[in-house]
């Protein structure tokens, strides 16, 4: 009975190992020019952005379902536009969530939207 309480308990390590490891790794374009220490700091902004999208946005705007993660390709600047209406208060399409928002979310946001590898 030990023996297969083990193998269940095995499989399913396993299983849920396989699942965190097999997440797609998003990729940032930083230019070169860009130090080690900022590149840190820029991917760290980008990711708690990743997490933030994933979380407020994904729902409207991406795909992150089935396990596949997928974030449309808005342009740089749709991007800057939404930024700067984000930060005036000013959202023509009364995005709620971005209100709850505070300026640094939004602008992790904004952060991990250009600096990810479109696809």
């Amino acid at each position: 009975m030990k023996s297969l309480y083990l193998i269940i308990l095995s499989f399913f390590s396993f299983l849920l190992l396989h699942q965190c490891t097999s997440e797609k790794k998003t990729v940032y374009v930083i230019p070169d020019h860009v130090t080690p220490r900022n590149r840190q700091l820029l991917t760290e902004k980008a990711e708690k952005g990743r997490v933030l999208y994933k979380l407020h946005c994904s729902e409207c705007h991406g795909i992150f379902t089935k396990g596949k993660d997928g974030v449309p390709n808005f342009t740089q600047t749709q991007i800057d536009n939404y930024h700067a209406a984000a930060l005036m208060g000013i959202d023509p399409r009364n995005h709620a969530v971005a209100k709850k928002m505070s300026a640094e979310q939004v602008d992790q946001v904004i952060t991990f939207l250009s600096l990810r590898k479109r696809d």
